[in-house]
């Protein structure tokens, strides 16, 4: 065979690897574009987690850090929303109740999980706090007149078992001994001591933790309140920036008060040097948390960002173990799982009763044409 015709079939060769290469690799960029909503939503979460934890490593109250932290959102999203928008930051949009509602609710929301993480751990509170997405779904029946089914009640079962489990309180487990073992009260009372001592941590038995648990649990029933009224909201098309403005000059208000009145009872000047690196630094963190949010609401679906959303509290538990070597019982992940499988659970009956009623409409509009 000549040399040259050897030659051309190993170019022949050499640029069909190429081309195939190109096309995989072409092929993989899609599918990252494609899913690109899914790596906003992990990086969002990450970041969200990290700055959270952060606070704990801070040698400043959290609540002075969190006045840079509000105030630098107020004024971009005050500057974006009247200076370039040019919106009416007091218009309402015939609906004062649920805007006042958003406000409070969204600030009270999150100075209360600022407040819990005083004296909880951060893979507790964000367990915690994941119930919201039931108790909205509950509330929604309530006010927004959604349809009660039969898996709003095993989402709310789910939640409340994944609850007990998740914050270990010391009366279910004397229940539960009780309920196994009643005939013998010595046996139950070394069964209790050996429970506790291999399910819960000394902090566990703290009552600021169960104060920490009853804060947490207040915060996701404010957050689910929020979650109705920005429904309501967003029907009457009042600007995002606008709700975000609105709940940064709030939360910086509140701030600011709880700062001053904490100092009639813990005189102490304002940690400065803190207040201008670590709150400038979360500020923007928390800026580009929620501007990645927005970008993996706009590519993926809004039961998927949901469920990934608890991944909060794997980075929690990972961040714990890497700084603190901190551990969780079997009895916590337990309790989590059954709290993420109800939002799994409520989470895929929305997309399909979404799916149904696009079908149903779409149905209706080919009827209406014919």
């Amino acid at each position: 065979m000549p040399l040259y015709s050897i030659s051309a079939n190993v170019i022949e060769e050499n640029e069909k690897n190429k081309t195939n290469s190109s096309s995989f690799i072409k092929k993989i960029c899609h599918q990252l574009h494609e899913h690109s909503g899914i790596w906003y939503m992990l990086s969002s979460s990450l970041i969200f987690s990290c700055f959270m934890f952060a606070l704990k490593l801070i040698p400043a109250d959290m609540f002075d850090i969190m006045i840079v932290r509000f105030l630098i959102p107020s004024i971009i999203y005050g500057i974006f929303a009247i200076l370039y928008k040019h919106y009416d930051i007091f218009n309402t949009n015939g609906q004062p109740i649920a805007c006042v509602l958003n406000i409070f609710t969204s600030s009270a929301s999150n100075l209360l999980y600022l407040g819990a993480f005083y004296f909880l751990p951060l893979s507790d509170l964000n367990t915690i706090k994941y119930t919201y997405i039931v108790w909205a779904a509950i509330l929604s029946v309530i006010f927004l007149k959604d349809r009660f089914k039969i898996v709003n009640i095993i989402s709310l079962f789910l939640t409340c078992i994944g609850l007990i489990f998740a914050t270990k309180p010391h009366f279910f487990i004397k229940i539960l001994t009780h309920i196994f073992n009643p005939s013998s009260t010595i046996v139950s009372n070394t069964t209790i001591s050996t429970m506790t001592t291999t399910i819960a941590t000394a902090a566990t038995t703290s009552p600021y933790y169960y104060l920490g648990i009853g804060m947490a649990s207040i915060s996701a029933l404010f957050k689910a309140v929020q979650i109705i009224a920005r429904k309501q909201l967003i029907k009457t098309k009042l600007p995002y920036s606008v709700m975000n403005f609105h709940f940064s000059i709030s939360a910086l208000f509140f701030s600011i008060i709880y700062s001053i009145i904490r100092r009639f009872w813990q005189p102490g000047p304002y940690p400065w040097k803190w207040m201008g690196t670590a709150g400038v630094i979360i500020g923007f963190l928390q800026l580009l948390t929620n501007t990645f949010m927005s970008k993996a609401i706009k590519r993926e679906n809004v039961q998927l960002i949901t469920i990934l959303s608890s991944l909060d509290i794997v980075y929690a538990v990972i961040l714990q173990y890497i700084f603190f070597r901190q551990t969780k019982s079997w009895l916590f992940y337990i309790g989590a799982l059954l709290i993420v499988s109800s939002a799994i659970i409520l989470s895929i009956d929305r997309y399909l009763t979404n799916k149904q009623q696009r079908k149903n409409d779409k149905n209706k509009e080919i009827n209406n044409n014919i």
